[in-house]
């Protein structure tokens, strides 16, 4: 292997530390391609990986590394090539160039570009040519602002068909301002790390006694040039001296250490010259691990696993099973059959009556040891049987917390017993006031408080925060949550540090809320590594799988493929199985005007929801998964919610495969509406406009995001009709939706705003006189309402000038299998300019 300074320079390890470059410097990390010996360029992350390819002289003349981006134009998502977490100086002068070849090249919007924060706008090298051999691309540009000073650059393609090649990829500071503001990540990358990979730190089994780690960084000469000592418990007399592997890889022998805690200590040196490079301490413990016998496991989905499944005789007399759960987690039991006798209760490992006739459901969640456990029943009726799976851990944020659309009514305890509990085993955040307390801890839930990380400070700062909060000091918290870490920034490392210094006496649950997927391989290893050794093993890495609608199902899959797929593929290859320690947890939240991931009134997000958990519960990428579950209970409606929890009931508690939308007859598109959001102007209404153009499309840029909260949708929502209301007669649009149900449930929702509000930023929260007939159809009033959004402020602090909005929902029961859908503006003010969009009709799941 080169060594990795000859093929990033010197010089750039040398000021990236000193936090200013030099002139001519690249700030990208390897920029150039480089791969020895690995199969894809370091620091670099693709999505999705099968459309990014990798040659090692694929460059100019056949001399230099490049990569290719490839399409056939059937997707719909994008196909990139990225690194983030540089920090550079807005209004600055920057440099971006590089080699760029294309061969049957299309695409709606393709290039390279340096990008902001979230990608919300960008600058750099677009508009390629359909076929061009290499040419080398140049552009000089003043730098858009970007939050926290963060940036990252990308070579993409949005829907490619052919293909398009880069080589050489370079990022230069030209102003004096911009070398003295600008870092990449290199300090980062290049400091000496010393990573524990497997086992888990204090899951070394006696029957295998070895913990591998591994060394990264950038050195000056090869791995082979470096040893390490390791000592166990101080024992300096039987100190082990290993050589560093080529990949870096160190095997430590711990045979004959006793089951038990001990401490490691592990110091790198140079062989020659007995320099140290890199130490570390770490609390080991050696467990028995006996074999089990998992021939009576079943394994259902990727998630459950039937560990018992035995018929009861009726006699009531007493009688037990035993069963293995194959792994450290969460166990679901279940007694079925007919009324239960007075007496019943079922006991597990003789000391914890989980269920006794007076039990919710006649079941309950439990975390259990892996090994053999011994469950027993009397008080039992005829017919009765008792089931015990293996499930994982389903996690909910936050409980007994309500919508701010206060007409969804309570999400209080009350609620949650007859909608959530029945497929939840840890609770983040929230309250739980009164009796819900005690009756969570019965049930075995766990609860875990959330912090706020703030990972810019010291070390030492972040963990003496972490040290006093709630979750980790107060007797009703299992352990806290760390709210949020994102792998494209560098701070990173600051939480890292603080979480292995983490002084934790109870040995409290500490989970981590990370975004994104791991680009660098020494820097996020060792932040997953950390994460999934907190806890004495039981730390959580909980991944945000916020997901947004695409136009379709096949380009919803995959999306949803290179979202989460492509994440969990990349975490397994940083860190051994890191999927049994992390959660996939989903964006459960569709409440607009608050945040919602609903962007798209054509998409039913009851099906797409319902595609991602059936992806987890099926694609082999996800098998071992430790936890599911939701983040922004409170911010769905009391449909999403409720369907929320019934797709954890299907998935991760009964070990179903099949979709559950299937049951219900719920499809990606209806396709009731068409051009819901006016995004093809009026195409597909009849319009009966009171006077020339008082009808009309409208664009309103920025009102889907400020105006509707949809999180993360771009422009979506920012067409409209605009209504002007005349002095003598009002307007109308209308649609006819057919293929109903007769006797079926249906859900239409519709937005309206003033366009003054609007278009103004002066906001003023009212009524607004735009309303639907549905002749002919029963109205459910009960279900229905019209919600004005009165909040001084939107959810992102401020904005207080954004427009606020009329959420309309009529659910209504279909009489016929078509139904006229007409809008009117009769009860608006005559010379008033309302508009209106999102207008979505869907089947509603009734309870």
């Amino acid at each position: 292997m080169k060594p990795f300074l000859a093929l990033l320079g010197v010089a750039a390890l040398t000021t990236a530390v000193q936090g200013a470059v030099a002139e001519g410097e690249n700030l990208l990390i390897n920029g150039s391609f480089d791969a020895e010996q690995q199969e894809f360029p370091e620091f670099w992350s693709p999505s999705p990986a099968k459309n990014v390819i990798y040659n090692p002289l694929g460059g100019p003349e056949g001399a230099k590394p490049s990569v290719l981006l490839k399409g056939d134009g059937a997707a719909s998502g994008t196909v990139s090539l990225r690194q983030q977490g540089m920090t550079l100086v807005a209004g600055e002068t920057y440099k971006l160039s590089a080699y760029i070849k294309t061969k049957g090249f299309q695409s709606g919007y393709c290039g390279l570009v340096i990008h902001n924060s979230g990608w919300t706008s960008a600058v750099g090298i677009t508009g390629l040519p359909a076929d061009s051999d290499w040419t080398f691309h140049e552009k000089t540009f003043t730098l858009i602002p970007s939050k926290n000073k963060e940036y990252g650059l990308a070579m993409f393609a949005v829907r490619p068909t052919g293909e398009v090649h880069f080589a050489d990829v370079r990022l230069e500071a030209v102003s004096e301002a911009a070398r003295q503001g600008s870092t990449s990540q290199m300090s980062l990358v290049a400091a000496p790390r010393l990573v524990p990979l497997e086992p888990l730190l204090n899951k070394i089994p006696s029957a295998k006694p070895a913990l591998t780690l591994r060394l990264f960084g950038l050195l000056p000469e090869k791995r082979s040039a470096y040893e390490c000592a390791v000592a166990v418990d101080g024992d300096a007399a039987g100190q082990q001296r290993i050589r560093v592997g080529d990949d870096g890889g160190i095997l430590v022998d711990l045979a004959g250490l006793p089951c038990g805690d001990h401490a490691l200590k592990a110091v790198v040196r140079h062989r020659g010259s007995g320099a140290t490079i890199v130490e570390a301490a770490y609390p080991i413990t050696i467990i028995d691990l006996p074999a089990l016998d998992l021939g009576k496991v079943r394994q259902l989905n990727n998630l459950v696993a039937e560990l018992l499944d035995e018929s009861i005789a009726g006699s009531g007399a007493p009688q037990s099973f035993r069963f293995v759960n194959p792994r450290d987690g969460w166990v679901f039991v279940a007694y079925t059959g007919d009324a239960p006798a007075p007496g019943l209760a079922v006991t597990i490992d003789e000391s914890d009556t989980l269920i006794t006739a007076a039990t919710d459901r006649l079941e309950a969640f439990r975390e259990l040891a892996r090994g053999e456990h011994r469950i027993a029943v009397e008080g039992s009726g005829a017919g009765a049987r008792l089931v015990v799976r293996s499930i994982p851990e389903i996690f909910n944020y936050p409980p007994c917390a309500n919508s701010r659309v206060q007409e969804n009514g309570s999400y209080d305890w009350e609620f949650m017993k007859r909608h959530i509990l029945q497929a939840v085993t840890t609770l983040n955040g929230g309250r739980l006031p009164g009796d819900a307390l005690p009756q969570a801890k019965a049930l075995g839930l766990k609860w875990l408080a959330n912090f706020g990380v703030d990972s810019t400070g010291s070390p030492a700062e972040l963990r003496s925060r972490m040290e006093t909060t709630a979750g980790m000091t107060q007797p009703q918290y299992d352990g806290f949550t760390c709210d949020e870490l994102f792998f494209a920034r560098a701070t990173i490392a600051n939480y890292s540090q603080a979480l292995k210094e983490l002084h934790n006496p109870e040995n409290r649950l500490v989970y981590t809320w990370i975004v994104g997927a791991p680009s660098i391989r020494s820097l996020h290893t060792d932040f997953l590594s950390v994460c999934l050794n907190a806890s004495k093993g039981r730390g959580r890495l909980l991944f945000e799988a916020y997901c947004h609608p695409q136009k379709d199902e096949q380009a919803a899959a995959e999306y949803l493929d290179g979202m989460i797929g492509e994440t969990i593929r990349r975490m397994n290859a940083y860190f051994p199985n890191a999927a049994a320690g992390t959660g996939i947890i989903f964006g459960n939240f569709n409440q607009i005007p608050i945040i919602s991931l609903e962007h798209d009134p054509a998409v039913d997000f009851k099906y797409f929801l319902d595609m991602q958990v059936n992806l987890i519960a099926n694609s082999p990428d996800f098998k071992d998964l430790a936890t599911t579950g939701y983040w922004g209970t409170y911010y769905g409606d009391e449909e999403m919610v409720r369907w929320s929890f019934k797709l954890m009931r299907h998935y991760a508690v009964e070990g179903r495969k099949d979709m559950l939308s299937a049951r219900y007859g719920f499809t990606y598109n209806p396709g009731f509406i068409k051009n819901p959001d006016f995004a093809e102007g009026l195409t597909g209404w009849t319009t009966s406009p009171a006077a020339a153009d008082s009808v009309r499309p409208h664009v309103v840029p920025g009102y889907g995001k400020n105006g509707q909260g949809r999180w993360g949708a771009g422009s979506a929502g920012d067409t409209v009709c605009v209504m002007a209301r005349q002095p003598d007669r009002p307007n109308r649009i209308s649609q006819t939706a057919s293929r109903l149900e007769v006797g079926r449930a249906y859900c239409l929702q519709f937005v309206t705003a003033a366009l003054k509000d609007a278009s103004g930023k002066q906001p003023a929260p009212r009524r607004h006189g735009i309303d639907v007939e549905l002749d002919g159809a029963e109205i459910l009033f009960e279900k229905s309402f019209v919600h004005v959004d009165r909040r001084d402020r939107d959810r992102s602090k401020g904005n207080g000038s954004a427009p606020r909005i009329n959420l309309n929902r009529l659910v209504f029961r279909a009489k016929s299998p078509t139904q006229r859908i007409a809008f009117h503006d009769e009860r608006a003010v005559p010379g008033e300019e309302l508009l209106i969009n999102f207008i979505q009709l869907k089947p509603y799941l009734e309870e």
